[in-house]
């Protein structure tokens, strides 16, 4: 039985560029730090196959330095940033570098099929970045950016590698965010510690990649289909249970909400009639139901008399003529008063004048013209100076005599008026009684009006109610008679999803040649007894390692190490041309730290052999603290040496 096991077991074969292949697509040959536009700080010359950036622990070094804080992560992201990334540090890190460095730039040259490009990126205020072919970095710097410029390099990767891609991409990722997802994927943050196959991008590093915010449907869907595990039939079947799932949703809800109505309109009914819980729509032996109760409701308030209001406009008129008789009253009283007034004034100037005559011409015993005022004996001695005509003393006395005669009569008139006046005030008193009495009149009619039109308003909404309740009630049996189940779309949905296993049964042949490169890897760094395998299935892509009769492996060690594995087996894939991916990868710190060294140093030895076994046609930067094995700490493997002291030995060679 050994020997057999031996037979199939899993044997990791190095990878195999179509022929003629003489390296990879898609390599950075070179990255580079500058001050300024002329001072060099830092020079990475990297290479096809397995680059090193390493900063020794302390178990290596010998030294007291911090195997931490030297830059390698910083280092992965410029890269990523020269790949195209939106962001190349977290926003505290920018404002550090912009501050120390605010005319500093970093560049990478990026070879594409042959074709050197060079992609510019500001360390200082941002919008200067631009990518141009160009032979080296200093040519590039010394062109500067010119209009027309593109900003990013991933229109030239999405154009080289991702053609067949961008049409067949979820909704939610666009064709120019093609290689932004899956740069994602092939330059995983350290942050997001190798925990999932489908975890790329940690929100704390701000890389502002549009894998930051998908969703692992989308991802996965992604890896497939660069993994070309995804067939058109079933991405429509996809599609048509996205489509399906959502409507089925809809309808549960609506469901949902109609049942829901239904308690709540039965419920309020019940409460109306005053009946429980246990009475129905239709009537029994035993009771009535609820559409009885509710036509039994609505004739009660439908026979209920409206009362009639009192007659106020009769009260009106009555009160109108009362009020015309009294004004009638008042003026005439009103005129009374005042001829009594003006005739008792004429008495007095009457009588006034009569009596100013009268004392003149009797005052003393001078007797005195009343026109001329000159004594009259005299007139009648020396004659009148003044008046031609001779004084004739016995017609003053009689004008005298006629204004006291007038002033009596006019008083005799003004006290006729104001006796009459006094009737008429009287009259006018005995209407107040009257006034007062219709006054009140009017206010019980009022009352009585608005208590009339309540207690209608009361009677109509009542009758409204009970209508109403009729209503519903009848709707609600209607609605009982015509429920439906709630839609499961089982049918629908069984019958996509059979597609959909169709289609993973399709993609199985993809799945199985990834799974063969996966198995080769764990196998060629795991013992014996461990086996291993990748699973596609309705809930996902999963990667498993179990021991014999023991069940699935899973330590936070051991589950990097498998997603590790994983990347691998499709940078074998890429390099093969079986994927639709460039055969390129980074690993920021893979190792976990309870990883057996040894183990570790197999992702190491595994990738050299595949750079040994012929001309590599592939890049994989891989940044460590442990130590990689001794044939592959020169300078030919290790292409960056740093360390956190001193701080010439940083990636910025400073402190930031």
């Amino acid at each position: 039985m050994d020997s057999q096991a031996d037979l199939f077991a899993p044997v990791m074969k190095p990878p195999k560029a179509p022929e003629g292949r003489a390296g990879p697509r898609l390599w950075v040959r070179r990255l580079a730090i500058f001050k300024d536009r002329q001072t060099l700080i830092r020079d990475v010359p990297l290479k096809p196959g397995l680059n090193i950036v390493w900063t020794p622990d302390m178990a290596s070094s010998g030294r007291r330095a911090l195997a931490h804080g030297s830059g390698k992560s910083t280092f992965c992201r410029l890269l990523r940033a020269c790949l195209g990334e939106p962001s190349y540090a977290t926003d505290a890190q920018r404002l550090r570098l912009m501050t120390r460095l605010p005319d500093g730039l970093f560049a990478a040259e990026i070879l594409i099929d042959g074709i050197c490009w060079v992609a510019i990126r500001p360390l200082g205020l941002p919008g200067g970045e631009f990518v141009v072919r160009a032979d080296a970095i200093e040519d590039a710097i010394a062109r500067g950016r010119s209009d027309g410029d593109q900003g990013v390099i991933d229109p030239v990767i999405i154009g080289t590698f991702f053609p067949t891609l961008t049409g067949a991409t979820p909704l939610e990722i666009g064709r120019e965010q093609v290689w932004d997802v899956l740069r994602a994927w092939l330059t995983r943050d350290q942050e997001c510690r190798l925990a999932d196959i489908l975890a790329w991008r940690s929100s704390q590093t701000q890389t502002r990649s549009r894998a930051q915010v998908l969703g692992e449907t989308a991802k996965l869907t992604m890896v497939r289909l660069a993994l070309r595990a995804l067939d058109a039939e079933e991405r429509a079947a996809g599609a048509r249970e996205r489509n399906l799932v959502a409507t089925v949703e809809d309808e549960r809800r609506r469901h949902a909400y109609q049942q829901q109505r239904y308690a709540e309109g039965l419920k309020a009914v019940r409460l109306a009639l005053g009946a429980s819980d246990e009475v129905g729509f239709e009537d029994t032996i035993d009771q009535k139901g609820l559409v009885s109760l509710a036509e039994s409701a609505l004739a009660e308030a439908m026979r209920t008399a409206v009362p009639k209001p009192p007659d106020v406009g009769a009260i009106f008129a009555r009160q109108k003529a009362l009020n015309a008789e009294r004004e009638t009253l008042t003026r005439k009283q009103q005129q009374l008063n005042n001829d009594a007034r003006f005739k008792r004034g004429e008495a007095e100037r009457y009588r006034s004048e009569a009596n100013l005559g009268e004392i003149d011409i009797t005052q003393g015993r001078i007797r005195v013209c009343p026109v001329c005022r000159v004594n009259i004996d005299e007139i009648k001695a020396n004659g009148c100076g003044i008046s031609l005509e001779p004084c004739d003393l016995a017609a003053l006395k009689s004008a005298i005599a006629d204004k006291q005669k007038k002033a009596a009569d006019l008083n005799t008139e003004a006290g006729a008026a104001e006796q009459e006046s006094k009737l008429v005030g009287a009259q006018i008193q005995q209407l107040e009684p009257k006034r007062l009495a219709l006054e009140a009149e009017v206010k019980i009619a009022d009352d009585a009006t608005r208590a009339a039109h309540a207690v209608t308003k009361e009677i109509q909404e009542s009758t409204y109610r009970a209508r109403r309740t009729l209503d519903d009630v009848r709707a609600l049996r209607e609605s009982a008679k015509n429920e439906k189940p709630a839609p499961s779309g089982t049918a629908a949905l069984d019958a996509v999803r059979s597609q959909l296993d169709a289609g993973r049964t399709r993609a199985r042949v993809a799945i199985r040649t990834l799974e063969e490169r996966y198995q080769g890897v764990m196998a060629a760094w795991l013992p014996e007894g461990i086996t291993s395998a990748i699973k596609l299935d309705g809930h996902g892509l999963k990667v498993d390692a179990e021991f014999a009769g023991r069940g699935e492996v899973s330590t936070a060690a051991l589950d990097s190490l498998k997603i590790v594995a994983f990347d691998l087996a499709a940078l074998h894939m890429a390099i093969e041309e079986q994927a639709d991916l460039p055969a390129f990868l980074i690993h920021d710190s893979p190792r976990e730290a309870d990883l057996d060294g040894q183990l570790y140093a197999g992702l190491f030895n595994l990738v050299h052999q595949w750079e040994e076994a012929g001309t590599p046609c592939f890049q994989y930067i891989v940044t460590t603290t442990t130590a990689p094995p001794p044939e592959l700490q020169d300078e030919r493997y290790v292409r960056l040496q740093m360390s956190s002291t001193p701080a010439e030995m940083r990636l910025f060679a400073m402190d930031i």
